[in-house]
């Protein structure tokens, strides 16, 4: 008799999970043009375009780099002015770019792209890390809404 109850229980358990739905296909079409977005926002830092930079961005996005330290994290947040202040004020030329494919996750108006980065000024590689994007949907298109990532200067690959 317990092993029909335990049989019954597992297979009614199991049956939500066998009928979640599928991704739509627009959330598989979605990918492209989400990475899209973040590598446009890496050509307009590289190119210091705050236009550029600040309109694949929401108005209030906030953004938190996480700095690796002898003693543990440190964190530093910014809104959306403020880390067109920060990057796209220094002197030289930033290159950012995905040193993987990063992995990007759909569901309707909703995005997240996470992957390791490397970042560097002028040829010079600065750091290393995981950059991690929230992007929503609007009725324009796909915008940031908030990024972390940790910066770490060791360990980078060659």
């Amino acid at each position: 008799m317990m092993h029909k109850f335990a049989l019954a229980a597992a297979l009614t358990l199991a049956a939500p999970v066998a009928a979640a739905p599928a991704a739509s296909a627009a959330s598989a079409n979605d990918t492209g043009t989400v990475l899209a977005v973040i590598d446009s926002w890496f050509a307009a830092m590289r190119a210091k375009d705050r236009p550029a930079f600040e309109v694949v961005m929401q108005a209030e996005s906030t953004f938190i780099a996480m700095r690796r330290t002898a003693d543990g994290w440190t964190q530093v947040r910014r809104n959306r002015s403020e880390l067109a202040d920060a990057l796209l004020t220094r002197p030289g030329e930033i290159i950012e770019r995905f040193i993987e494919r990063p992995t990007v996750l759909v569901h309707g108006p909703i995005a997240t792209v996470w992957g390791r980065y490397e970042i560097g000024i002028d040829g010079k590689r600065l750091h290393c890390g995981v950059d991690s994007f929230n992007l929503i949907k609007d009725g324009v298109g796909w915008k940031i809404a908030n990024a972390s990532w940790t910066i770490e200067p060791e360990g980078c690959p060659k």
